[in-house]
């Protein structure tokens, strides 16, 4: 008696539950599932690593220089500073389109030099030295050498240094090769891993590029006191992305 009572509530309760699936509509959810899990098999994940480099001739110069102005008093190695800086203006105006906003002042120093002992006799000087430290962008890297000719022309001015490196219009287009290579290289070991299986890019972080080589200034210097245009050679750039992708893909039983 007791045993059919017991079968008799469980009865009830499975219809019960079923109705409530039937009536929040989770019968017919639960059966649509199964139905594309059976079709499409399960889903899998797989996270790949990759690299991409792009590389492209630099088109930008930069100079680096000192100007020195000398004189008696503060104001006269002042003013003789900013003699010279208008001829390092006037010299490099066509290299630099016209643009001074192009010539940037990175250093400026008024010391009293009177009375002052020296290691080297060359650099003595009874008196105020003014020096101003500046770089100069020049768009077109061509015009680098005949930049530093006419600079040398100019008493007091020694060019320290030159680098090329890469327009912003450049790292643009190399960033965007460089993704693309990186996304291949990426899809292809996917697909290898995950023996050409149909591939769908789930997620993508893009973890660092960089420059190479990193521009930097040549410790050359032109000669004073004669037009010196050496021959400058930019040589190439390459911007290399990392990105980190995490791929989905078709796994079947």
């Amino acid at each position: 008696m007791n045993l059919l009572l017991l079968l008799l509530v469980g009865v009830v309760v499975v219809l019960q539950v079923s109705s409530l699936f039937e009536t929040l509509g989770l019968s017919s959810r639960l059966s649509s599932v199964n139905s594309i899990t059976n079709q499409t098999g399960r889903i899998g994940y797989v996270t790949v690593s990759a690299v991409g480099t792009a590389s492209a001739v630099s088109t930008i110069g930069t100079l680096y220089l000192s100007v020195e102005g000398r004189g008696k008093t503060a104001a006269a190695a002042t003013s003789s500073l900013s003699a010279e800086l208008l001829q390092v203006n006037s010299s490099v105006k066509s290299y630099i389109n016209g643009n001074s906003s192009l010539i940037k002042t990175t250093y400026y120093d008024l010391a009293n030099n009177t009375n002052m002992t020296y290691p080297y006799s060359y650099n003595t000087y009874n008196g105020f030295v003014a020096v101003e430290y500046l770089t100069i962008t020049i768009p077109n890297v061509k015009n680098v050498s005949p930049a530093i000719g006419v600079l040398s022309l100019i008493n007091n001015t020694e060019v320290t240094g030159a680098s090329a490196s890469l327009s912003n219009a450049q790292v643009t287009a190399l960033r965007s090769e460089a993704l693309a290579g990186a996304m291949q290289n990426a899809t292809a070991q996917a697909s290898i891993l995950t023996r050409n299986a149909s591939l769908s890019v789930n997620n993508v972080t893009v973890n660092q590029y960089h420059f190479y080589p990193v521009p930097f200034m040549l410790g050359s210097s032109a000669a004073k006191g004669g037009a010196v245009s050496p021959s400058f050679y930019s040589g190439t750039a390459s911007v290399t992305e990392s990105v980190t992708v995490v791929f989905t893909y078709k796994k079947y039983p």
